[in-house]
């Protein structure tokens, strides 16, 4: 592990990796860009969404020791939000509203097994003529920014069973407020709320207050050098030997262990994705993560693939296969205390139940290699 740290520590600083997050944000700006010269307004937000998957299909770099690939697909649908519509109580009362728009994904592979992985749900949302975004579907924020139980419903890719996931870092769940001529504002759905309160919109100006405070913002590990790493495994290793949840305080000090609620700009949101400090913590080899989420997460995984294989998309199937090609953890076996693996790979669940309908969302999904022993 220290070792697995050490080569993140030392890819995140050279120039290559600065080279692919300007080559990715660059990438995204056009999808956003060529949506809004289409002038594809909602409810053909979905349309947007698809563009910047499609501009992040195959992009990936490699030097002698690090790769980085990210890859991305599209679930085509009818009808925009049928496709992760989720059922749950809002205030006594059961709602349905759409659960994300895109999925963003990012594993640390050292050894040909993952040692960390991250997650968060986002919801696009596009400005109007006065750059303001309407969050009138409160239901929507409550359910990303608390994660109350829900299950899918007819006619989406959800799994039709309860789930019940934790959301530690505040920032399972996100949206990405988009903006002309092609960006957007990355805001964790929690400090959302918690601004926004009763407001049915926000403006540019209104969410830019959101930059600096101190429940949005993370610390860079540029300037974190060897006896630092020593003093935090440390801090780690008495935790972990009571199993207590590490401090978030300590684990913002390194970026795939901590963590930001807030991104101004595409360019912004890239850096900090890629440095793995964007959603949430779904598994890692040392401390505390959140189990739920990551078993969510394999779920509909695995649904997407059931319903690629009975429709024989290749393209999707390939993708999932790729997620799952890695097992988890340092160990030899690929088992971890706690984690239940339908297959000595770690990935597939067996027996999901989806409806089978058509979906439309997105998922773009980043591995970064750091390689094995030298």
């Amino acid at each position: 592990m220290r070792r697995v740290i050490e080569k993140y520590l030392e890819l995140i600083n050279t120039e290559h990796f600065a080279k692919y997050c300007r080559d990715f944000a660059c990438r995204m700006q056009k999808g956003l860009s060529t949506g809004y010269k289409q002038r594809a307004y909602e409810p053909k937000l979905v349309s947007v969404v698809e563009k910047v998957v499609n501009e992040l299909k195959e992009l990936s770099t490699s030097t002698n020791r690090f790769k980085i690939s990210t890859k991305s697909i599209f679930i085509h649908g009818p009808r925009k939000g049928e496709e992760t519509r989720v059922e749950f109580e809002y205030y006594g009362q059961k709602r349905q509203t759409e659960l994300g728009d895109l999925i963003f994904i990012l594993s640390i592979i050292y050894n040909r097994r993952k040692y960390f992985e991250k997650f968060t749900i986002s919801q696009f949302k596009k400005d109007d003529d006065r750059l303001r975004w309407d969050l009138s579907n409160k239901e929507q924020v409550y359910l990303l920014s608390r994660f109350p139980p829900f299950k899918g419903v007819r006619g989406s890719i959800i799994p039709q069973r309860e789930f019940h996931l934790p959301n530690y870092s505040g920032c399972l769940g996100s949206y990405n407020l988009l903006y002309r001529p092609g960006d957007f504002v990355f805001v964790s759905a929690s400090s959302l709320e918690n601004f926004v309160r009763n407001r049915k919109s926000i403006d540019i100006i209104n969410i830019s207050q959101l930059w600096g405070s101190p429940s949005c913002c993370f610390t860079y590990s540029i300037f974190f050098d060897r006896p630092h790493i020593e003093k935090l495994f440390y801090i780690c290793e008495k935790y972990c030997r009571y199993r207590f949840p590490i401090p978030f305080l300590p684990l913002c000090l390194i970026g795939i262990l901590g963590f930001s609620h807030y991104a101004s700009n595409v360019y912004n949101f890239v850096d900090k994705y890629l440095r793995g400090c964007i959603g949430d913590l779904i598994f890692s080899d040392i401390g505390v993560y959140n189990k739920p989420a990551f078993n969510f997460l394999r779920e509909l995984l695995s649904a997407i693939m059931r319903k690629a294989q009975k429709e024989k998309k290749m393209e999707v199937v390939n993708f999932v296969n790729e997620f799952f090609s890695h097992p988890y953890g340092g160990n030899q076996g690929g088992m971890r205390e706690g984690i239940e693996f339908d297959d000595e790979k770690g990935g597939m669940k067996e027996h999901v139940e989806f409806d089978d309908e058509e979906g439309g969302f997105g998922i773009i999904y980043t591995l970064i290699d750091l390689g094995g022993e030298d």
